[in-house]
């Protein structure tokens, strides 16, 4: 084989490096069209369907000023239920947003809180505490997934939050792609209320020692880590601190279970000293209320209030408190 039959034009290899670039940057390109258009008509389909998810409450909440936000795991959920919330707000004139969350232990309530404070005020703010939310990261920085993120709008100032959590940097990216919006496994236009709302809140729970046992088992350790306790305390502590220094009372209550619950709970009396070393050091106000309004008929599961049970301890406990943080009540 002579030489000139292997030479190549000059300039060839060159020429079609460029081709292959051009061609390459064109795909890309035209995936990102797709993809932004996507994105964008997810985007619409959340300000047309979502209803609960925390961040679209906070985005489109129709006020400004509120008189209390509520923060908490799941049990504290049924006071924002359809009819409760309003009830709760006809009886105390205030202007409520329930901001618990299913599962949510310090870190992921701190974080909607301090998005809500990027967009609005608050007179006074209700901690609902559950011990088991302060003994793991589950509950914590794992909590904060793809469903949370699943109905939130793009909005710059919860990348701001995000980012001002060292905990939580790692999901800007999560939520800045847009991925749980693009993929919802579920119908676009389903609405994200949860099954206890829809379904079981006007329910009574028939108590099942069996399952009382298995559910107390997954939500509490057997040996609590001191380390992760430690942790999640000084946050509640810092966000006590917090809203201290702003003037901004928290109201920390513990609601009830059944008595039967109670007994099961491991650990109770060591948390309870922890949240009353705070309230102490903070002067907050603490109210527990774990063994009132603990009858069976009062739950639509093992262990939250069904809506007899929210609207019977809203009138005796809640309310009377709400009131005492609104304008006039110590003239009243």
């Amino acid at each position: 084989m002579d030489g000139e039959s292997v030479a190549m034009t000059p300039g060839a290899a060159p020429r079609a490096d460029s081709r292959v670039f051009r061609t390459s940057a064109l795909f890309v390109l035209i995936g990102l069209m797709v993809y932004m258009g996507l994105y964008w008509a997810a985007e619409r389909l959340v300000y047309q369907h979502a209803e609960r998810n925390r961040f679209f409450m906070i985005r489109t909440a129709p006020v400004h000023d509120y008189d209390f936000v509520f923060l908490g795991a799941s049990r504290a959920m049924p006071f924002g239920f359809e009819g409760v919330q309003e009830a709760l707000e006809a009886w105390t004139g205030a202007r409520i947003i329930n901001l618990s969350m299913e599962g949510a232990g310090i870190l992921p309530n701190r974080l909607v809180f301090d998005y809500f404070r990027a967009h609005h005020t608050t007179r006074a703010v209700v901690y609902f505490v559950d011990s088991f939310a302060f003994y793991s990261t589950e509950w914590n920085e794992d909590r904060l997934d793809a469903e949370m993120f699943r109905r939130a709008p793009f909005d710059p100032a919860l990348v701001r939050t995000l980012w001002a959590h060292p905990w939580a940097r790692r999901h800007l990216f999560l939520y800045l792609s847009g991925f749980p919006k693009v993929n919802d496994p579920r119908k676009h236009w389903e609405p994200d209320r949860s099954e206890a709302e829809r379904l079981r809140f006007d329910r009574v729970y028939r108590a099942n020692p069996r399952l009382d046992a298995q559910r107390m088992a997954y939500l509490y350790p057997e040996e609590v880590d001191q380390a992760l306790l430690d942790r999640y305390m000084a946050a509640f502590a810092d966000l006590a601190r917090t809203l201290t220094d702003e003037g901004i009372p928290l109201i920390v209550i513990k609601l009830p279970v059944p008595q039967r619950v109670h007994n099961l709970l491991r650990n109770e009396d060591m948390f309870d000293s922890r949240v009353q070393q705070v309230v102490d050091r903070y002067g907050l106000a603490y109210y527990d209320f774990s063994r009132v309004s603990n009858d069976d008929r009062y739950y639509y599961d093992t262990d939250h209030l069904n809506r007899e049970g929210v609207m019977t301890f809203s009138e005796e406990y809640l309310v009377p408190i709400l009131r005492q943080y609104l304008p006039g009540a110590a003239a009243g």
